[in-house]
């Protein structure tokens, strides 16, 4: 089974015909993330849990990562819970390509990481984990910033973002951007009551330096002016939250979370034939949304919408999925005429991931 799954993820669709060449900017726009859900506890021997989340109980841990450009898997892997992002984030590092941009959230963001990237001729876009030390790149040496007065210029200036060059890390002296913009002040709120409990737990406090960033989303990114404006990274970041509908794709249409008390051997086998399911419906959605982008770069099929009308055709897409004619005939008769209906809708006020594609990155050439 697991043989069969790394064969299927190895078939590529083809997107180079399908997206303007400018999008070629980046060899591919890596996200990547890992979801975590309760399993029977007979099998928390193999699926451990961990102090914090589900103690003493089974946990399943999926750590996937795709290119949004084409659409194609880059990374399905089954792990303990107990293995962090962080380890997963050192250990796969060789999976880097040149040109790659990788977007992904705080648990993997380590300097090891980020060096990976760059040694690789890579870029990454990321917040700023609280982890790392962060100097300002002056003649007469590296300074640590002063974020009690840079606070205070964001609110007597009234400023909406700032840009710096800055150094991550003194050992590692690894040169990045760094844009900040302040948060609504409920997002604030929340932030210092979710941290203020976790140090309660630790038996620490919150320190000011702590208190001042969480007022602000801060990113980091090599990726050069030129490239990318200091807007542009506010906005494609944002497109991290694409494998979030994934999960919820995963999860809601498909159940892949749903499992009963069952021996180790079949359980793997009930979850990997899941995926390989999900993966059969994604190809007919990838191909379905390149179709789309192909003459209207800001529209795009939304995800959630599709799963959920892909569960009302599992029978019929079973019955044909061995027939090369009969699989063309259903995507003709069933899938195309549905998608109109199956566009990602524009919010008022808020930009799409479509559009976020199409305006702030397929223009970088």
């Amino acid at each position: 089974m697991k043989a069969l799954l790394g064969k299927f993820m190895g078939f590529r669709v083809n997107a180079e015909d399908s997206l303007p060449s400018s999008a070629k900017s980046f060899n591919r726009i890596c996200i990547k993330d890992s979801t975590k859900f309760a399993i029977p506890k007979e099998l928390a021997k193999d699926y451990p849990g961990f102090n914090g989340f589900h103690p003493g109980n089974a946990l399943m841990n999926i750590q996937y990562e795709y290119d949004l450009l084409s659409g194609n898997w880059s990374c399905l892997e089954f792990t303990k819970a107990t293995r962090n992002d962080q380890a997963d984030s050192r250990e796969t590092l060789d999976s880097i390509e040149e040109g790659d941009l990788h977007i992904r959230d705080l648990g993997y963001v380590t300097m090891p990481f980020l060096e990976g990237v760059v040694k690789r001729d890579a870029y990454f876009l990321n917040r700023l984990p609280t982890s790392i030390n962060v100097y300002l790149d002056k003649n007469e040496g590296h300074l640590p910033i002063d974020w009690s007065s840079l606070d205070d210029e964001f609110k007597n200036k009234k400023l909406r973002q700032i840009e710096f060059n800055v150094i991550l890390s003194k050992k590692y002296k690894l040169k990045s951007r760094m844009v900040m913009m302040p948060v609504p002040d409920e997002v604030y709120q929340k932030r210092i009551r979710n941290a203020t409990k976790h140090a309660k737990s630790k038996g620490c406090q919150l320190t000011n330096a702590y208190k001042i960033k969480a007022r602000y989303n801060i990113f980091i990114t090599n990726v050069p002016h030129d490239r990318m404006s200091a807007q542009d990274i506010i906005q494609v970041y944002r497109l991290r939250w694409q494998i979030e509908l994934v999960f919820k794709a995963w999860k809601s249409g498909l159940s892949v979370d749903k499992t009963k008390k069952v021996k180790k051997e079949r359980f793997e086998c009930q979850m990997i034939a899941k995926i390989i399911w999900a993966l059969i419906n994604w190809r007919i959605y990838q191909l379905a949304n390149l179709a789309i982008r192909k003459t209207e770069p800001d529209k795009g099929i939304s995800i959630l919408k599709f799963f959920k009308q892909a569960i009302k055709y599992i029978t019929a897409l079973r019955k044909v999925i061995e027939d090369a004619n009969g699989l063309r005939n259903f995507i003709e008769e069933k899938i195309i005429p549905l998608l109109p209906h199956l566009l990602v809708e524009t919010k008022k006020g808020k930009t799409s991931h479509c559009q976020i594609l199409s305006r702030n990155l397929l223009r970088l050439s």
